[in-house]
């Protein structure tokens, strides 16, 4: 059997296996990509800002936990931050569920909650894991990348009408024959969203798989400063306000906006209490939140810092989430991934219709022939 066959076999049987994943993923994907203005239209009141004099984030902070008292608090999104989109969010875990808290800024109270059953956390769950949490969900849709990576490739072979012919492949043949209209439909979306569908489902799999990949070769996905650093020693004063951290990370980064804020988990029996990691982006960053400061929670200093701009190897890091979601160039290529995310869909349409078309004419050749071998 022909290479350009085999391959052919392998494109379509791949495809037939893990396509319809790839087209619920690519869907939910879609959806993601403008989560928080489609989560401001379901939820107008969960954004509510009164005009006025922003109340503190501590004494935001304390509202949250006297609400929740047996609740502990891991991340706060700041307004500039695409999630909080003008408002304090805060993320809440208590008794293995997570809700979301959104205060006004403005008073200081709680406009509402989202828990775990939400609409975009169930989205979210399927896209990352398939909703199988507990059965390696996430390494299932790693594999599943790492196999639509392949099928693209595999794709890429098929479609190459040669370097002199390369424009046939963008043609859209005049012809009633159906099998034609969607073969030529399937090899020219194909064709245009190939760089699209190769970064996606490379940098799909990687969630799953990048520090075991990265630690083939010596080196680590994930940069931090030594753990060892990244610690908060205990003063009889107290822990620092968190405004007065929040002003410290600003003027170790200057023209910095601080995006989100990552709390430490509570420490075990005789283990260090850890630092507070606050992230900041630039106007020339891509996604959100590129900078990294960790901060001593009783003395409010600088324990740790990483910046893309002055700290080598975090081209990575740096890029893997907004190369996934198309956060790196605003609202363009935001819909440019959002139509991206539906080309799977149109591909296993076509795709599945040409299998059937040629399977159908196979088996009424078979028929037509019958007769001819029962008389022989």
């Amino acid at each position: 059997m022909k290479p350009r066959k085999v391959i052919a076999k392998i494109h379509l049987w791949l495809s037939m296996i893990v396509g319809i994943f790839i087209v619920l993923i690519g869907l939910t994907g879609s959806l993601l990509v403008f989560e928080p203005e489609i989560n401001n239209m379901l939820h107008p009141d969960l954004y509510k800002v009164t005009k006025g004099e922003k109340v503190s984030y501590q004494d935001a902070l304390k509202t949250v936990s006297n609400t929740y008292p047996k609740g502990e608090i891991d991340r706060v999104y700041t307004p500039a931050e695409p999630t909080g989109r003008g408002v304090y969010v805060f993320r809440v875990n208590q008794n293995e569920k997570q809700q979301a808290i959104y205060i006004d800024p403005g008073t200081g109270k709680i406009n509402g909650t989202l828990g775990d059953k939400a609409f975009f956390n169930v989205v979210l769950g399927f896209h990352e894991y398939l909703l199988l949490e507990q059965f390696n969900g996430e390494s299932i849709v790693g594999i599943i990348g790492f196999l639509f990576f392949f099928i693209t490739l595999s794709g890429i072979y098929l479609w190459w009408p040669g370097l002199k012919k390369w424009s046939r492949g963008f043609i859209m043949r005049q012809s009633k024959n159906p099998y034609v209209k969607q073969y030529d439909v399937h090899k020219i979306i194909g064709g245009v969203s190939i760089p699209f569908l190769l970064v996606v489902s490379l940098t799909g799999a990687l969630f799953a798989f990048d520090e075991t990949i990265f630690g083939w070769f010596g080196g680590q996905a994930k940069v931090t400063p030594p753990k060892e650093n990244l610690i908060s020693t205990p003063l009889a004063s107290g822990k620092v306000p968190l405004d007065h951290l929040l002003s410290n990370a600003e003027k170790a980064v200057p023209h910095g906006t601080i995006m989100q804020v990552r709390l430490p988990e509570k420490p075990e029996k005789g283990s260090s209490e850890g630092a507070v990691e606050i992230r900041l982006s630039r106007s020339y960053d891509p996604g959100n939140g590129n900078v990294k400061v960790w901060l001593d929670q009783y003395s409010g200093k600088v324990v740790g810092k990483l910046d893309p701009k002055v700290n080598s190897g975090l081209f990575y890091q740096t890029w893997h989430l907004p190369l996934h979601t198309g956060s790196y160039g605003g609202v363009f290529t935001k819909i440019l991934y959002v139509i991206g995310g539906l080309t799977p869909s149109i591909l296993m349409f076509t795709g599945t219709y040409m299998w059937w078309y040629k399977r159908k004419n196979k088996q009424k050749k078979k028929k037509q022939q019958m007769p001819q071998s029962t008389v022989a």
